[in-house]
């Protein structure tokens, strides 16, 4: 998924956590089938993904 696609819905996540138990309810789903940029478990295990990619690149300081 591209990068700017998976911060647009890590910002919606973040923002669904700030506006109590509805939201999250809402946006915190798993879906069948999967939907890879939209499922909170996928998008969140592509972001880790992604942030390993880029520490291993050397792109990003390494995380202590």
């Amino acid at each position: 998924m591209p990068t700017e696609v998976l911060a647009r819905r890590l910002d919606e996540l973040s923002q669904a956590v700030t506006e109590g138990k509805d939201a999250v309810a809402r946006e915190f789903t798993m879906r069948i089938p999967a939907e890879m940029d939209r499922d909170a478990d996928l998008v969140l295990h592509a972001a880790a993904a992604r942030l390993r990619e880029f520490m291993a690149a050397e792109r990003m300081p390494k995380i202590v």
